[in-house]
């Protein structure tokens, strides 16, 4: 009974981490991209990041990340800033795919253990 408990704290521990991992991400990657003409893009470009973040810290951080990073990007990158709406159809659709596969990638190549710590 302890030792599920002890794994159940390490796989929320990991997808704290992985999530805000995600979060620092792309609001670095929002500072960047702000004004670029590859500005729409961005989410696409973090599908990268939120793959690599569901390998090594399971599915959970990388759902969490998507949603996070998902949410980042409506609010800090897109305009109208400030606002979960998005005025452009390109970048709409750029942050609707980074969701779908920003999900679909956590859960299919997440490992079995789920998390950065293996038992």
């Amino acid at each position: 009974m302890r030792d599920i408990r002890k794994i159940r704290l390490r796989q929320m521990i990991d997808s704290i981490i992985g999530a805000v991992l995600c979060a620092i991400g792309a609001i670095g990657l929002s500072a960047l991209a702000v004004g670029k003409i590859w500005e729409p893009w961005a989410p696409l470009v973090f599908v990268a990041i939120l793959l690599l973040i569901a390998v090594m810290f399971g599915a959970r951080a990388g759902i969490l990340g998507t949603l996070l990073a998902g949410l980042i990007f409506a609010v800090f990158l897109f305009r109208p800033l400030g606002s979960i709406q998005i005025s452009s159809s390109v970048a709409r659709g750029n942050l609707a795919w980074m969701l779908l596969l920003g999900i679909s990638f956590a859960v299919l190549f997440a490992p079995p253990t789920s998390g950065f710590r293996h038992h």
